[in-house]
């Protein structure tokens, strides 16, 4: 998971959208993200602000979706 946390940090907003949107929706389950992972791919977007609340946002909502 280290290359999609360097990824979350450093690339542009379209980027990782992309990226996220594979993670949280589409992948098998067997590579499924942790929630504790979602947590911080969520904190990282956040601090970064900008358009990537609305990313940080999409991890909220997952760990919420995930909740019930």
């Amino acid at each position: 998971m280290q290359a999609v946390l360097d990824l979350i940090r450093t690339e542009p907003a379209a980027v990782v959208a992309e990226t996220l949107d594979f993670l949280l929706y589409e992948c098998s389950l067997d590579e499924a993200p942790s929630r504790g992972d979602v947590a911080l791919w969520r904190d990282i977007l956040q601090a970064r602000g900008g358009k990537f609340e609305r990313l940080a946002q999409t991890c909220r909502t997952w760990l919420e979706e995930e909740a019930l």
